[in-house]
């Protein structure tokens, strides 16, 4: 593979999902971009917990540029568990000396498996999705015992000089979910480490909506958003 190639990471809290689930979206972003989305599988918990998923990830990145893509042409998307995936995947390639990607899009990103933030009670009522006790759960299944700060695990906890590293990324979730302090949490804490970082916070939304991209406007402008992001990268 020469050209622009997307890895797209699909969601399921570690423990369930398949890529797809992702596949109107992928669709979508090779249309905007011009790139090839590759979906890869991963590993899932409880069978196959922490770090499975984020080996598979790591895998599947380095399949890709043995094939012959520069990594400035590569880009990692992914949504909910998929998004801490994709950044979970980036903070494991710096600490192996892997050249970074262009960049990164991360939706509705599960970024801190404490499942400690205010938004869990903020947005309780207005998230159908996404509750504490189903994601505490989750998180149990994928960390089997694991300090759920690791880095790997829970992106937002990652050192400052390791954020530094990062590509630029994009983070868009939904004001009403219950990820959206993560979302905002790991903006701040990105941009404070001197990475490049930015924030969409979506109105009237919910968890991980751009994956209908076939079918609700909302959806269509959120993936063209991150279509755009992704464009001025690997460009």
């Amino acid at each position: 593979m020469t050209g622009r190639v997307v890895l797209h990471f699909h969601g399921g809290g570690y423990r369930a999902g398949s890529p797809e689930v992702s596949r109107p979206l992928a669709g979508h972003l090779a249309r905007r971009t011009g790139a090839a989305v590759v979906a890869p599988a991963y590993r899932l918990a409880p069978e196959h917990p922490h770090p499975a998923a984020v080996e598979d990830g790591l895998a599947a990145y380095e399949a890709v540029l043995r094939a012959g893509t520069a990594p400035e042409r590569v880009a990692l998307v992914g949504e909910s568990a998929g998004g801490g995936l994709a950044l979970a995947v980036l903070l494991a390639a710096h600490r192996e000396g892997l050249p970074m990607p262009a960049a990164a899009a991360v939706l509705s990103p599960w970024l801190d498996l404490t499942v400690e933030a205010e938004s869990y009670t903020r947005c309780a009522a207005t998230d159908p999705v996404l509750g504490r006790e189903a994601l505490r759960h989750s998180a149990g299944l994928y960390l089997a015992g694991a300090d759920p700060r690791t880095p790997t695990a829970s992106p937002l906890f990652a050192p400052a000089p390791a954020l530094a590293a990062l590509p630029p990324v994009l983070v868009q979730s939904s004001r009403e979910e219950v990820l959206a302090d993560d979302a905002v949490r790991f903006g701040e804490r990105m941009e404070a480490s001197g990475g490049r970082c930015r924030v969409e916070l979506w109105e009237g939304t919910t968890h991980c909506w751009q994956l209908f991209v076939d079918r609700l406007p909302e959806a269509v402008r959120a993936a063209d958003s991150v279509a755009a992001f992704l464009r001025e990268y690997l460009d």
